[in-house]
């Protein structure tokens, strides 16, 4: 009887059967690392596509519409729900994301629950940050009743300028989902990164309207400046000049001169009207900036209607 060599790289166990290479330690780890990595790079993916939305997008909305999805998909769980707190007690559900149809009306119903109940019991007592905290400690009282017994639910703080101003909730429906320390950190920096967003876009606004009123005040110098004689009578004896130079844009001094005939304003430059008299209006409105500047304007007119007159 001739034994026959068996081939090279082929293995059996005592019953004759092959044993698969899946089944090696070695190579069950192997395929570990390789989901690890498949898994980090999607996190380091989906993150980078947020801040680039970060950078790129102007408008807060259309940022706000990323926040619920990336920070699901990140943290592998089934959605997310976008929650802000406006200083006069609106509590609104601003964005909702579901990776399936399936229970999401559900979820939208149970969060405008919530929403509503915590508007509804507002009072406006205390700081402003002592008013946000209360409210959202209340919110997340109400979701996790009305949601709470069939997901896991994490919620994180959106934070602005030390006061909250809303809650970024993921929620998953699978039992045995967890909600370990590095999932969580993941939706604690896709919550940063929209609070920079709220305050860029609030900085924005203030720096437009400040804008226009920079704008507006120019308006009304050049206006106040075409109030002020721009030229000074001729008057025998006499040298005159005058200057307003305002400590804002707008100001409050005001003077003018007055002629008493005809005569003065038709030939300024003729003997008899450097020898008639002029009447003179100086003064001056208390304080400094548009206010002031609204008071002069209205003095100014009437002077000038009265003059005319």
């Amino acid at each position: 009887m001739t034994a026959l060599p068996m081939p090279s790289g082929s293995s059996s166990d005592a019953s004759g059967t092959n044993s698969p290479p899946e089944a090696t330690p070695a190579f069950a780890m192997k395929e570990l690392v390789t989901r690890l990595q498949r898994e980090q790079f999607k996190i380091q993916d989906l993150l980078s596509s947020l801040g680039f939305a970060l950078r790129s997008l102007n408008n807060l909305n259309q940022f706000l519409e990323l926040i619920p999805m990336i920070a699901s998909r990140v943290t592998d769980a089934s959605g997310g729900a976008l929650v802000l707190f406006r200083p006069d007690g609106q509590v609104r559900l601003e964005r909702l994301h579901c990776q399936s149809d399936d229970h999401c009306q559900d979820v939208k119903m149970a969060l405008e629950a919530a929403t509503r109940q915590v508007t509804a019991s507002f009072s406006p007592s205390g700081s402003a940050i002592e008013i946000a905290r209360t409210a959202m400690l209340a919110l997340d009282r109400h979701v996790h009743r009305y949601l709470g017994a069939d997901f896991q639910i994490f919620g994180t703080a959106i934070i602005v300028k030390n006061v909250e101003r809303g809650r970024l909730y993921v929620f998953s429906r699978e039992v045995d989902y967890a909600w370990t320390e590095t999932r969580q950190k993941l939706v604690r920096l896709v919550a940063d990164q929209t609070a920079v967003a709220i305050e860029n876009e609030e900085l924005t606004v203030a720096l437009r309207k400040k804008e226009r009123m920079g704008r507006e005040l120019e308006i009304g110098a050049e206006i106040q400046l075409q109030l002020l004689p721009r030229t000074f009578p001729t008057i025998d004896g006499i040298d005159l000049a005058a200057q307003c130079r305002t400590a804002n844009k707008v100001g409050g001094d005001y003077y003018d001169f007055i002629p008493t005939s005809y005569d003065q304003i038709r030939h300024p430059e003729a003997q008899p009207s450097s020898l008639a008299p002029w009447s003179f209006c100086g003064g001056r409105c208390h304080g400094q900036g548009g206010p002031c500047g609204a008071h002069y304007d209205h003095v100014a007119r009437d002077v000038a209607g009265r003059s005319a007159a």
